[in-house]
């Protein structure tokens, strides 16, 4: 890749998404971390060199109580541990296209508190499509023991939604992420629902940032309030915390247990948008 191409594609800054030509520009430096959330399977079928693989679609938060939140927070230390990352690590995820499980990676870099990462665009097509190396050697990693400061005002929990609904704390733009028939199906009560494939062109890369902030603006959703996005279980809610985080949005929370906690526990509201019925608490 040349010189121009490479300006005429390289992103200015670091996060929260980079694209291929960034990446080659830094795959040598020592403090960038490249990160395969693929099945391992797919892994060893060919990967960016030098990335290590770390399957994060395992790895959930079921619920938003304090003894699942310790748990996981455990759970994730000792997994990111295990594939050599440490604390400062300018971490870039990537999957086959812009997906979720690499936004989580970047949701999960930041509430951990270990530092800056990204999500490379387009994923390990786009670094192919722009003549970037494939190889299907293995890096074997020199475990770590990371020091965790988690930040709690990038997630979001049933009670703190529950008291913005209820009037008992300020009102928080909630946005559900999933698919249409989902939504239909139930949703959070107050909840704008935005899609989070719409964030994609059809060849799974970013759509342009101007484009993106049409498409929240429109929805109604604005920088100034603190926003809470939320899927089935965190994952497509972590696509959409990037794209808030790449529009400035300094506010925002992923409810990562999302719909798998919230649909399950009777003391919940529900909304049924088709029929305008409501569960109450």
């Amino acid at each position: 890749m040349t010189d121009s191409e490479n300006d005429k594609h390289a992103v200015r800054a670091f996060g929260p998404v980079v694209d291929a030509a960034w990446l080659a520009a830094h795959l040598d430096k020592s403090d960038v971390r490249v990160v395969d959330v693929r099945p391992p399977d797919a892994y060893a079928l060919g990967h960016i060199p030098g990335a290590v693989n770390i399957d994060l679609y395992k790895l959930k938060l079921g619920t938003s109580d304090a003894d699942a939140i310790t748990a996981f927070d455990q759970q994730m230390r000792d997994a990111l541990g295990a594939i050599g990352l440490s604390a400062g690590d300018r971490v870039v995820f990537y999957e086959d296209f812009s997906g979720t499980s690499a936004a989580r990676g970047v949701w999960v870099w930041d509430y951990l508190g270990l530092g800056e990462s990204a999500m490379l665009d387009g994923g390990v097509r786009a670094w192919g499509a722009q003549g970037g190396a494939i190889t299907t050697a293995d890096y074997p990693a020199e475990p770590t023991t990371l020091k965790l400061q988690p930040d709690l005002s990038t997630l979001a929990t049933a009670e703190q939604i529950m008291a913005s609904i209820e009037g008992e704390s300020e009102p928080l733009q909630i946005i559900d992420t999933r698919n249409d028939m989902e939504h239909m199906a139930g949703t959070i009560p107050g909840s704008v629902h935005l899609e989070w494939i719409h964030h994609l062109n059809p060849d799974g890369t970013f759509r342009p940032v101007e484009e993106l902030a049409e498409l929240y603006r429109n929805a109604g959703l604005t920088p100034e309030r603190e926003t809470v996005t939320y899927c089935a279980s965190g994952f497509r809610a972590a696509h959409t915390y990037v794209v808030l985080k790449l529009l400035g949005f300094p506010n925002v929370r992923n409810y990562a247990p999302s719909w798998k906690e919230w649909g399950a526990r009777g003391d919940l509201p529900v909304v049924r948008p088709e029929t305008e019925e409501r569960r109450e608490r």
